[in-house]
């Protein structure tokens, strides 16, 4: 796994980019996969339907909390790449250790939760009475491993930092094998139903974190992990959580306004509820290629403002924006034009498909606008700027989808009108980020103001 830092401070900033992007692209398209195949096997040795209806009405709980997760991480991304950029290795090796520090007293503590609180969340979500017993259970073993997923993300954001995305795409590929596997004995083998699942994730969670942490300690690049540098800084710990709990509260506010869509789609019957499933398994993997340029341009920009190069910084937004366009013109294209190909894939009711189809064409089409709002949403993060997207979440991805689904849609009560609602809100969240971004990147550009000192 000997892989090196991309250095994005000087050099090309297009092939900078794409170093750090192509390894979060394919390890995500390869993640998403791995989960697919994962619930294939439970739905192929489930007798009674229960194991795998039990961890689907987790899903929605579990996605919140996984995207609070990954959202929090991002502010070891930042503030550990500025530090980079700075060439401070003693506060970058202090934020290091912070962040690891965090990952693991903030894991415990949402472990406990949801183990304690397994039953309350449930009912909170309408949990049907037949599956409650099995999806209590498998979501105490979710989380029971909860903080080996936080160890893992927060490693990985931090190597992300410092450009080293390869050595994590690799250890992502060694863990989706791990869960693979683990899923095929515990589940095939075995019988373990839902047990063998849960525990098949906490094995894959294991090994992305022992691996994530090896790479920490045994690294020769700009991020290293020392013992001596694991517990809490200041101000290092502040500035992480700074820009890492608005992010977190931004993904999270994501998963909560599309079930404001969910609800919606489900008044139309179960064919439309399964064609919308089917619909949402591919356009998750289309977003994670639309989207990883972003993940990119976040340090890079963080890096570059550190080091004082602003121009640098902005021109890294402008190429990733290209990146992300090509990419998602081009994946979103074949996704629309095979939607029905791709939708035969799980189901042979052509009215499901139909639905399937519905969705794919419309947003696989326009996926890459989505790409573009977190490129704006990225850079603000790495100028210092990490409330404002999440405002604009609240605003246009969860009060206007309200809005729109409760008012709009029913004046012309058809899918495709509600799933308009996705590139309207993405163009808007666009338009506010330049009212920002531009005064952002003019206050940075200007020259800092050095203190007089006098004698006397």
């Amino acid at each position: 796994m000997r892989t090196r830092d991309v250095d994005m401070l000087s050099g090309s900033i297009t092939k900078a980019l794409l170093l750090i992007s192509y390894p979060i692209l394919i390890m995500n398209v390869i993640q998403s996969m791995f989960n697919i195949i994962d619930m294939a096997i439970l739905k192929s040795f489930d007798s009674n339907g229960m194991a795998v209806g039990a961890v689907g009405v987790c899903g929605s709980l579990i996605t919140l909390i996984t995207n609070l997760v990954i959202g929090i991480a991002t502010g070891a991304n930042v503030i550990v790449a500025k530090y980079i950029g700075q060439r401070e290795p003693t506060h970058t090796d202090r934020a290091t250790g912070t962040s690891i520090a965090f990952s693991v007293l903030s894991g415990l503590a949402l472990a406990a939760i949801g183990i304690l609180f397994a039953d309350v969340f449930l009912r909170w979500i309408n949990c049907p009475g037949e599956l409650f017993d099995q999806a209590v259970l498998y979501f105490r073993l979710y989380f029971a491993g909860v903080p080996l997923l936080m160890i893992y993300n927060f490693c990985s954001s931090v190597l992300r930092s410092s450009g080293n995305a390869q050595r994590i795409m690799v250890i992502s590929i060694i863990g989706g094998a791990v869960k693979i596997c683990s899923t095929c004995l515990l589940g095939a083998v075995f019988r373990m139903g839902i047990v063998g699942v849960a525990l098949a994730t906490i094995l894959s969670w294991l090994t992305y974190a022992g691996l994530s942490l090896l790479a920490l300690f045994r690294s020769n690049g700009s991020v290293k992990l020392y013992l001596r540098h694991l517990r809490l800084y200041r101000p290092e710990l502040p500035q992480i959580l700074r820009i890492g709990i608005p992010s977190g509260l931004q993904m999270g506010l994501y998963s909560i306004a599309n079930v404001l869509i969910s609800a919606a789609v489900n008044s139309f019957g179960a064919q439309a509820t399964t064609g919308i499933s089917i619909a949402n398994t591919f356009d998750g993997i289309l977003y994670y290629i639309c989207t990883a340029a972003s993940l990119a341009v976040m340090p890079f920009v963080s890096q570059n403002i550190g080091a004082g190069n602003v121009k640098r910084a902005t021109d890294s937004v402008w190429k990733g924006i290209l990146i992300t366009v090509g990419i998602g013109i081009t994946f979103g294209a074949l996704s629309a034009i095979f939607s029905g190909p791709l939708s035969s894939l799980m189901t042979d009711d052509p009215v499901v498909i139909n639905y399937s189809q519905q969705k794919m064409v419309l947003i696989s089409s326009t996926y890459f606008i989505c790409g573009i709002n977190d490129i704006f949403n990225a850079a603000l993060r790495g100028m210092g700027k990490p409330t404002f997207p999440t405002v604009t979440t609240l605003i246009f991805m969860c009060g206007f989808r309200f809005i729109w689904v409760y008012f709009i849609f029913p004046l012309v009560p058809n899918l495709t009108f509600l799933y308009l609602v996705w590139p309207i809100g993405w163009v808007a969240c666009i338009l506010c980020s330049l009212f920002v971004y531009f005064p952002t990147a003019r206050n940075l550009m200007k020259p800092k103001e050095t203190p007089v000192s006098s004698n006397g």
